[in-house]
């Protein structure tokens, strides 16, 4: 089309992310449902004729525009904290036991310290929430930083009953990337997580395509 009063050409992309596509709707619907349902980029490609690296930054494109509110999320009842380690950095999480929400926070340091814990406890768990945890010295007396009864696994006495779903998160997190992506910078491991995070919290947004493009086009946050 062309505007009526200035005759610039647009689309109905044009005010979007999707502005400068070059692939067919059809392609595109495709590619969301691959991604939603956790299809490899090599699959994805051979699904759809794709390029490999058109495959790659419509992925990026599709986390990129994932609207959420995930800050608003708080964890409560029954909590599980633990860390994770990659190279190079660390991520920090919890897990709500009953509604079984992730919050997920990437470090770019080499070890995690007291501070990182205290800080993810402020921002996401509930006061009066049982906050179970592994024996690390990071989690000690946090039950005086903030009001949660505390709760802690000794992994060195094969102690893992209480901490065990959140473990399973760091499992789950590493299959995802293998699967997935094959493999992942640390620079891009934020998104990544991000976008890990959403498929637990806000798994609506995976069920079609549809909702998802009403989601991203939105111009405001639909996700609840």
């Amino acid at each position: 089309w062309r505007c009526s009063k200035c005759r610039n050409k647009f689309s109905i992309t044009s005010l979007s992310w999707l502005k400068g596509m070059k692939i067919p709707f059809r392609h595109l619907w495709c590619l969301i449902w691959c991604w939603q349902h956790k299809i490899n980029i090599n699959q994805a490609k051979d699904l759809t004729g794709i390029s490999l690296v058109t495959v790659r930054r419509y992925y990026d494109l599709f986390r990129d525009n994932l609207k959420l509110d995930n800050e608003d999320i708080i964890l409560k009842d029954k909590v599980q904290m633990d860390e994770m380690f990659v190279r190079g950095g660390f991520v920090i999480g919890g897990k709500d036991i009953r509604t079984k929400k992730i919050r997920l926070k990437v470090f770019k340091e080499k070890a995690p310290n007291k501070h990182h814990a205290i800080d993810l406890l402020f921002e996401t768990v509930k006061p009066g929430s049982v906050l179970c945890t592994d024996g690390g010295s990071i989690y000690k007396g946090c039950d005086k930083w903030w009001p949660v009864d505390h709760k802690c696994d000794i992994h060195s006495r094969f102690e893992f009953s209480i901490t065990s779903e959140i473990e399973s998160v760091w499992a789950n997190l590493r299959t995802f990337i293998r699967r997935m992506y094959h493999h992942v910078t640390l620079d891009k491991l934020p998104q990544i997580v991000r976008e890990f995070e959403a498929r637990f919290c806000h798994q609506e947004l995976f069920d079609n395509p549809l909702v998802f493009l009403e989601n991203s086009l939105s111009p405001v946050t639909l996700a609840l």
